[in-house]
């Protein structure tokens, strides 16, 4: 179960799903009472009125979250995690983004059930039409007659049934009607007629598709009971608009009337997706009969029936409204709560602003520790060279590029598990081998990950080009592919871990170790100061900045062209500027991230090591840019 929904929180588009269906909770309420409301008003009405304002009603259900989620997917990118940046008060949203695969997770599995629901109803419903032989010439002759009545062109073809209890109307294209086969000999011939226009009724209205529908509608948004109260009262509504109809074609009104109090001393079966001549209740049933014998609807004045129309249009405006209004106040909590710096109290030391902005972390990182920082929320604004930030990190360190100023640092020399930071390292080794970038590499069981069980986009017996692998390690942190990439290094996967040991060494890190080439082991450690020397080196080479800048690319994966997507959903999200980047989680290490980027004119190197989750480590890069833009 971590396994998937560990993929679940990779994949871009789950947090505006998970939204989507979060606040579908109170604008499924919300549409509730104004449809509550218009159906009282519209009491008196003809049952057609209430039918379409039901029928709106979960229109408007469904609208409201496909139209959240196509918003959110054809939104400017970075929107999404820009609604992330909370301020300290909204620690109730930080949680429930932290929940999004198991949100998601839990709807895609109650989906799946009402799904099978839906396929065993249709598939009673093709056993049905099966099992059913014609009804003698005489009745089907009378049928097609009541269907001239109600002007329906279609062809309706009349069946008898042994495993229905009441008539049925059936199917779209090829309509047919289903009788149980002894409802001819145990009611009146007029009577049965009644009922057959009644079915008739629904088939002229495609009644059947739109009773489908709703079966959709219910199994998307099974979790909300409007929608299950709004799908209910449309059926309901449903039998009383072809009632209506029905009575219209024949020359006894009252016969339907009639039959329906004979029909209710059946007992029907569970029968899905079938329109059945009966309503679901006594109660219905009875409805029914009254407006059959009383046929002279009392019709509302006209601005009465427009009313229900304004309430739904002023309800959604009042909502769109309130929306507005709450994301103001939220974002002007956040520039609130974000610190302004200052000038500077010192200004930068001439050598370290001639030195490269990599060489100048290099050379700045390692005086993270001498200099650490408590960091807190305070009301002061903090000078340049000194952030106070209440980043949720437990290691965190910013270094200015070009000043090698340390902006901030928290525990910035406590060595850590770093999880797939390491595929940094694993990167800058593989490209120094200079290696054919287009040599194939086959995924064996040895990359197989045996310690945590992680899920994998690559089945063992893959294969792919070292370009590629190396795409696919940095930019969706895959560990198999990072795995092929040492076992392929020159000399084996003992080679590589001398070639790793000379890095480190030649960096001049004295707290990190690298054990293997994923990060998937604790025993991977570093701290956040020597990873931001480490993110510095990386830097220096051409293809690792082109490949974890970019939000996603197209990797050929056994020749076959497939979209991966980057773990960091901030790179090529609008606002931000990221030059390098790369995430990292174990349930050791937390959830890390180290990063180059630019904001304000200003570069800087950003670890973070040990967040409590995505959104926390989302909201710590918020701040550290909130910082740069001040």
């Amino acid at each position: 179960m971590s396994e998937i929904l560990d993929l679940l929180d990779t994949l871009p588009w789950l947090p505006a799903l998970g939204w989507a269906l979060l606040n579908f909770v109170w604008q499924g309420a919300l549409i509730g009472v104004l449809i509550a409301l218009a159906l009282r008003l519209l009491a008196q009405a003809p049952a057609r009125h209430r039918y379409l304002v039901c029928g709106l009603g979960l229109l408007w259900c469904l609208a409201l979250p496909l139209g959240a989620c196509l918003q959110a997917w054809m939104a400017a990118p970075g929107e999404l995690e820009q609604a992330l940046e909370f301020s300290s008060e909204l620690l109730w949203m930080q949680a429930l983004t932290e929940l999004m695969p198991q949100v998601v997770l839990a709807w895609g599995l109650g989906v799946a059930l009402m799904s099978l629901r839906l396929g065993g109803g249709l598939w009673w419903v093709r056993g049905l039409r099966r099992e059913a032989r014609p009804a003698p010439a005489a009745w089907q002759a009378r049928l097609e007659s009541l269907a001239r009545r109600l002007g329906l062109q279609r062809p309706v073809q009349l069946l008898l049934s042994e495993r229905v209890s009441g008539p049925v109307a059936l199917g779209l294209w090829r309509p047919l009607v289903i009788l149980p086969c002894s409802l001819l000999s145990q009611m009146p011939p007029p009577l049965v007629e009644a009922l057959l226009a009644h079915e008739l009724a629904h088939v002229r209205r495609w009644d059947y598709g739109i009773n489908l529908l709703q079966s959709l509608a219910e199994a998307l948004l099974f979790f909300h009971p409007v929608v299950w109260w709004l799908s209910e009262r449309m059926r309901a509504e449903r039998e009383q608009v072809a009632d209506a109809l029905a009575a219209q074609a024949l020359a006894q009104p009252r016969d339907l009337a009639r039959a329906l109090q004979h029909l209710s001393e059946w007992q029907p079966p569970a029968m899905p997706l079938v329109q059945a001549a009966r309503g679901p209740s006594g109660g219905l049933l009875l409805r029914r009969v009254r407006s059959l014998l009383q046929p002279g609807e009392r019709l509302l004045p006209a601005w009465k029936l427009a009313l229900p129309a304004l309430v739904l249009a002023l309800g959604g405006l009042l909502a769109q409204a309130q929306a507005r209004v709450n994301a103001r106040t939220e974002a002007d909590a956040v520039l609130a709560a974000a610190p302004q710096p200052a000038a500077s109290a010192a200004a930068p030391a001439a050598a370290a602003s001639e030195a490269s902005a990599p060489e100048a972390v290099l050379q700045s990182a390692t005086q993270a520790a001498s200099q650490p920082m408590a960091v807190q929320a305070v009301p002061a604004r903090p000078s340049t060279a000194a952030w106070h930030l209440p980043v949720n990190a437990r290691h965190a360190v910013v270094i200015e590029e070009g000043s090698g100023r340390v902006l901030m640092a928290k525990n910035a020399d406590e060595p850590v598990p770093i999880a797939s930071l390491t595929k940094l390292v694993t990167a800058m080794v593989v490209l120094d081998a200079r290696q054919d970038p287009q040599e194939q590499l086959r995924i064996a069981d040895e990359d197989v990950d045996r310690l945590k069980h992680s899920a994998s986009h690559l089945k063992v017996g893959t294969r792919l080009p070292r370009d590629a692998a190396l795409k696919l390690a940095l930019l969706s942190s895959e560990n198999r592919a990072a795995s092929a990439l040492a076992r392929a290094y020159p000399g084996g996967l003992e080679a590589f871990r001398q070639a790793v040991r000379r890095k480190l060494q030649g960096l001049g890190l004295q707290h990190t170790v690298i054990q293997e080439p994923t990060g998937l082991s604790p025993e991977n450690v570093s701290t956040a100061s020597e990873m931001a020397r480490i993110a510095a080196a990386a830097s220096r080479y051409g293809e690792i900045n082109a490949i974890t800048s970019a939000s996603k690319a197209k990797v050929p994966v056994n020749g076959q062209a497939r979209e991966f997507h980057n773990t960091n959903r901030l790179v090529g999200r609008k606002g931000w500027d990221i030059l390098l980047s790369k995430t990292g989680y174990t349930e050791e290490a937390g959830r890390c991230l180290t990063m180059r980027m630019k904001e304000a004119g200003k570069a800087v190197t950003v670890v973070l090591l040990d967040a409590d989750g995505s959104a926390q480590r989302l909201k710590d890069a918020a701040a550290i840019r909130r910082s740069l833009g001040r």
